[in-house]
């Protein structure tokens, strides 16, 4: 699906804005919110696990990281590879399932970056218990993911409010409820791709992090539409005022 996704061109698939010259300006275009405040990366050792098609590898590296990209689409890794070329860098890079990491050496990364896409595991220990293997001891993972009480009720809006598509508590696959939940539309493009995504508890995703070896140490629940208060009422854009969109969690190894 992602590698159909990125034949379209769909923007989660390519990279986006353009990176600024300095080095402060370039942390803050990979790392807006300073999440990974105080984390030397010059000379680090960085996994940068499913972000494919985007600028952050080809940043780790301009930063001085040794930078090694994980994704599961060679459409999206190829995408990476010419942006780091294009600036002069040079990444590695592997087609793997973020589930299984095992091509990688036990504590062998300073700092695992993860961007959003846990919603797309159906198992999310078991991705956790990997990163913990391959980050070393006090290490940095920082990671991000669709918020488990929002993606319920996207597109569930009812004219007095939300009816959530499923409990909380249920952790399998989203339903599908309608077309509209298998085409992918920015602008013109339209794509039918039914991903599968699942709405993990906060619970799940902190216990799992706890139970490969890492310890939590920032927890921030975030929102794009924050303060977009012209969002037509019922819209996701105004659900997203209401709650938030993603959740982003770090963590260190011990």
């Amino acid at each position: 699906m992602w590698d159909r996704l990125a034949r379209a061109g769909i923007p989660y698939t390519r990279p986006q804005g353009r990176p600024p010259k300095s080095a402060a300006a370039l942390r803050r275009f990979l790392d807006p919110d300073g999440r990974l405040g105080g984390v030397r990366l010059k000379g680090a050792s960085v996994l940068a696990l499913a972000a494919g098609g985007g600028w952050d590898a080809a940043v780790f590296a301009l930063l001085g990281a040794d930078t090694y990209l994980a994704d599961i689409s060679a459409i999206q890794l190829r995408t990476a590879r010419d942006l780091a070329r294009k600036k002069g860098v040079s990444i590695r890079t592997a087609r793997v399932d973020m589930s299984d990491l095992s091509r990688f050496p036990a504590e062998s990364f300073d700092v695992v970056w993860h961007c959003h896409s846990l919603v797309f595991v159906r198992d999310v220990r078991k991705v956790f218990l990997e990163v913990g293997r391959v980050l070393k001891p006090g290490g940095t993972y920082l990671t991000s993911t669709m918020h488990p009480t929002t993606l319920r009720l996207y597109g569930r809006y009812t004219g007095d409010g939300w009816a959530p598509r499923t409990s909380y508590f249920d952790e399998r696959a989203m339903p599908y409820s309608e077309d509209s939940d298998v085409t992918w539309q920015f602008g013109r493009i339209k794509v039918v791709a039914p991903t599968i995504e699942f709405g993990h508890t906060i619970e799940t995703l902190v216990n799992g992090i706890a139970v490969a070896g890492m310890v939590v140490d920032g927890l921030w629940e975030t929102s794009p539409g924050d303060f977009n208060l012209d969002a037509t009422p019922g819209s996701d854009d105004h659900l997203e005022t209401l709650f938030p969109a993603f959740i982003q969690i770090r963590a260190r190894k011990l």
